[in-house]
């Protein structure tokens, strides 16, 4: 497993009061609150919207580091820069989203949409993860979650709807606790969603 410090290199560039070494102990560092939506196309999931709502002091981190004209909103110039040098990194981690179909993992090919904002003093990603093939949710059982394994980010469900659905399917969704994942004596018990679409 790859250390935190290599795993979210980016994001410590971007906060540098918050580097910690490798071979550090493994805890959070950055809390965000995520929600995800569900996208279909043809009774098949191609995508999945997500929105990440990074904690406060964070948050003051990267708007400090990448709103240069100080006026509170990323222009295109800055949102571009933030991609560039923040989220692209996370490609490697599956942009901590990891979903499974029956036995097998089912794979991001790119994510599209990006943007950001700005909602009551906290930093928010906007952005969809398309799926490399599109999940038939009807032909093997469903479930995602989202953590980062390193432990170094805590990426939590949560919100006044966690879970949306979106396109023609007809899909149920429910919560349940995953395997633990363990890095340096830390541990999380990730969120697994799973989905029910009558087949």
């Amino acid at each position: 497993m790859k250390p935190p410090s290599t795993a979210l290199k980016a994001f410590a560039l971007a906060a540098a009061t918050m580097l910690i070494p490798a071979g550090g102990s493994a805890h959070p560092h950055v809390w965000i609150t995520s929600t995800a939506t569900l996208k279909f196309e043809g009774g098949k999931l191609t995508r999945i919207g997500m929105r990440w709502q990074f904690d406060t002091f964070f948050s003051q981190v990267l708007t400090g580091d990448f709103d240069k004209n100080q006026d509170g909103t990323f222009d295109a110039d800055e949102t571009q820069a933030m991609f560039g040098q923040v989220f692209t990194s996370l490609k490697d981690y599956g942009f901590f989203t990891h979903v499974r179909v029956g036995d097998e993992e089912a794979l991001f090919d790119r994510a599209q949409n990006f943007s950001t904002a700005i909602d009551k003093g906290d930093l928010i990603y906007n952005f969809d993860l398309v799926f490399a093939t599109p999940v038939d949710p009807t032909a093997a059982k469903v479930q995602f979650t989202v953590y980062d394994p390193t432990i170094y980010v805590d990426v939590l469900l949560g919100g006044d709807k966690p879970i949306a659905i979106e396109g023609d399917a007809q899909c149920q969704w429910t919560f349940s606790s995953g395997d633990e994942v363990s890095n340096e004596g830390a541990f999380i018990m990730p969120q697994v969603v799973s989905l029910n679409c009558g087949g």
